[in-house]
């Protein structure tokens, strides 16, 4: 499933790096994602002209497994509601309100098990089928993974400027105090995006070369500070 190929890939920064001790046996994300995209399939509604698959989605967890997940709780909430909307354009299902994800933890399960919980919640207004295309398709932007202290946190490049520094509106804000207040901004155009340095005291560097701008690749690593930023394109 192309869906679940790109959760893999999109994940795997984090799986594969800072996490790779803590995922390197039991319940895996890929496994729940799989579980969400079965869910969607069981409980969806057929109406006469459309398909209503549902929207809203309590994880259940087990003691053993819940700790493991809380470091990258927020970057695997925002990915399986990507694999939501993917999964609902794939196939052709409307959605009733926006993607809703949730992690609870089950005291009664046992290590490995999971149990997820499919409702449909109406939002503001339903997302027909053709409307669930364009959001999974507007979720296919870069991204930066920041590694900050002992987390990792995931910025989508959804806008053409992001820019980076110590100022609170910036759009990565990064309490580091070798980060300028407006330090660097990625510009992204036509499918590419640019780093460039925004005249910053210590400067920026791309893959531990100091740059002034630079069109960035998949994997480049992107240093401000002491804080390194992963790219990724997806």
């Amino acid at each position: 499933m192309p869906n679940l190929r790109d959760f893999e890939r999109r994940l795997g920064g984090l799986v594969e790096g800072l996490f790779s001790k803590t995922f390197r046996s039991g319940l895996q994300p890929v496994e729940i994602a799989k579980r969400v995209v079965r869910e969607m399939d069981d409980a969806k509604q057929v109406a006469i002209n459309e398909v209503w698959a549902p929207n809203r989605f309590e994880i259940s967890l087990s003691e053993d497994d819940a700790p493991r997940f809380q470091q990258m709780e927020s970057a695997l909430v925002t990915e399986l509601k990507q694999v939501v909307l993917e999964t609902a354009a794939e196939r052709g299902w409307g959605l009733v309100g926006a993607p809703e994800v949730e992690l609870f933890i089950g005291h009664d399960l046992r290590k490995g098990d999971l149990e997820v919980e499919p409702s449909l919640v109406q939002g503001e207004e339903k997302v027909p089928p053709a409307a669930v295309a364009e959001a999974a398709e507007a979720g296919h932007h870069g991204e930066l993974l920041v590694h900050e202290a002992d987390s990792v946190h995931r910025v989508r490049l959804d806008k053409e400027i992001v820019t980076i520094g110590r100022l609170p509106e910036s759009d990565v804000t990064i309490e580091d105090k070798g980060v300028s207040r407006r330090h660097a901004q990625i510009r992204t155009k036509d499918g590419r995006s640019t780093l460039t340095d925004l005249g910053s005291t210590n400067g920026t560097k791309l893959n531990g070369q100091q740059v002034q701008s630079r069109p960035l690749s998949d994997g480049d690593r992107i240093t401000v500070g002491t804080t390194v930023i992963e790219y990724r394109r997806v």
